[in-house]
């Protein structure tokens, strides 16, 4: 099976299937928002704190098949059905090992350190593992093939089944951090199971050849995996072992708002990105091919954060409760880490679809010692402090990220970084000058939430586009396309024409 494109094929194949991907992630997401919004008013911070530390086997269960063996299939030029079957083989191998070291684990440091019900919760949640190894494969092959609409809709049956049942043990049941993991887990059990009716779930058999094939990447790779789950998560456990689980909940609020949900949005663009990727005939063709996919990124995600912290005293209390008003300054500190984690996330897909598996290892390595033991000095300094650390650790890693995919390269990485983030910097920093003085004058008259949340998310966006229109035109174009290829026909081109408009009149 080899599936090398042309690039006029996979640049329409990524503008067909950044469609899908973008219908099915928003209405994912507005879904989980509004689970999210419930489940804060009916479950207290320590739960949430509580289940932040059991999401790390969540975590390592989906990652570790998912990009230590799906994405060895994916990256390679061409696989046979040998290589399914020692894939998934070794997936369930791998699964079995970090069944039984999560059940002692969970009986003995999760137990002493953080309690016995954080230790149940880790304890349920080694079901991921099986769950996460049976579908790897199947999701391997939809990548290969580029079906971004069945992807789509595995995604959306992953969410729709977990808020539903999240919300229905919390009302019906009165479960509080169990009803977030017994719904997360009923929501990948529907996609697992699903997926096997896509794709034709392969008979797990250990082909020593195949293995090999696949161990050369996946090996480095599960192993960057375990880093990366460690570093996304370790903050989490740092905080809730010194600061306890309300704090834990409360830093755990500020990281999904920042970083955890903008990532999603990426998860658009990088679901995408991998195969397409992987599937260019030359270097040169998929550095193009990139860059213009993260700038893409950048120009959607970063003004959505710089709204973030502009919106986060007033929006946050009001969507949440009064009982997560402490998350507003973590949320505003750690914009800083969720707009480094897309960029960085960006060039882990680079170092996935060329095979550069030691690279990605060499990073994550790196990047979770640094960034936990940072984490571990800052919460001395409370929720705030790690917050602070957080945003400039990963802040840093940025530059590591583009010194390392430039290895070999011509290029100068501060440049290329530059460029890559540039137009949606400055089109920001324009957003934040008109937007600033409304937000302030608002919130001292005490407007209603809705009305501050209206117009202060209306200025920001005419700033921002008029902006982009004004000074980033090869920018502006690639963001017209996309809003054509991901809106509805005649809205897209009712909000193109309009904002040359306005641009022409300010200049």
């Amino acid at each position: 099976m080899s599936d090398v494109r042309t690039h006029a094929e996979l640049t329409e194949v990524s503008a067909s299937g950044l469609r899908w991907v973008s219908i099915a992630r928003v209405a994912a997401e507005l879904t989980m928002l509004g689970s999210m919004v419930v489940l804060a008013r009916l479950i207290p911070p320590s739960a949430f704190g509580m289940f932040a530390i059991a999401v790390l086997v969540q975590e390592l269960a989906t990652t570790i098949p998912s990009e230590g063996v799906g994405t060895a299939l994916v990256q390679r030029k061409s696989i046979g059905r040998e290589h399914l079957q020692a894939g998934l083989a070794l997936s369930l191998l791998m699964a079995l090992g970090l069944t039984i070291v999560t059940l002692i684990v969970a009986a003995t440091v999760v137990e002493s350190v953080f309690g016995h019900q954080t230790a149940t919760l880790v304890a349920l949640s080694t079901s991921f593992f099986f769950l996460g190894a049976v579908t790897a494969p199947t999701l391997a092959v939809l990548r290969r093939r580029l079906d971004f609409r069945r992807l789509s809709i595995l995604d959306a049956t992953n969410t729709i089944v977990r808020s539903g049942t999240s919300i229905a043990l919390a009302t019906v049941a009165g479960l509080d951090a169990s009803a977030l993991l017994l719904g997360a887990l009923a929501g990948v059990a529907a996609m697992c199971a699903l997926s096997v009716v896509f794709v034709r779930a392969p008979v797990p058999r250990w082909r020593r050849s195949a293995v090999r094939d696949l161990i050369g990447y996946g090996g480095p790779a599960s192993f960057a995996c375990l880093c990366w789950a460690g570093f996304r998560n370790g903050d989490y456990a740092i905080v809730g072992a010194r600061l306890g689980a309300t704090s834990a909940g409360i830093y755990w609020r500020g990281f999904q708002l920042a970083v955890e949900y903008q990532r999603k949005i990426s998860v658009v663009m990088t679901t995408i990105a991998m195969p397409v990727l992987a599937r260019t005939a030359s270097d040169e063709e998929m550095f193009a091919l990139r860059r213009r996919m993260v700038r893409m990124l950048t120009m959607i995600v970063f003004p959505l954060l710089v709204g973030l912290v502009l919106l986060a005293p007033v929006v946050v209390p009001w969507i949440f409760g009064p009982a997560w008003e402490a998350a507003v300054l973590p949320t505003q500190l750690l914009a800083g880490a969720g707009a480094a984690t897309v960029v960085i996330d960006a060039v882990g897909t680079v170092f996935m679809a060329t095979g550069r598996s030691r690279a990605l290892l060499g990073f994550g390595v790196a990047h979770f010692v640094v960034y936990i033991a940072v984490v571990l000095v800052a919460s001395n300094w409370g929720v705030t402090g790690v917050a602070i650390a957080a945003s400039g650790v990963h802040l840093a890693f940025v530059v590591v990220a583009y010194w390392m995919l430039l290895h070999g390269r011509p290029e100068n990485p501060l440049r290329l970084l530059w460029a890559d983030v540039s137009a949606a910097a400055v089109s920001c920093a324009a957003m934040t000058a008109a937007a600033l003085p409304v937000e302030l004058a608002l919130r001292s008259s005490g407007a209603p939430a809705i009305a501050h949340l209206i117009v202060v998310g209306a200025v920001c966006a005419a700033t921002y586009l008029v902006a982009m229109r004004a000074w980033f035109k090869d920018a502006w174009r690639d963001l017209s396309a996309l809003l054509r290829r991901v809106l509805p026909v005649g809205r897209a081109q009712a909000v193109v024409r309009r904002v040359p408009v306005l641009a022409g009149r300010s200049s």
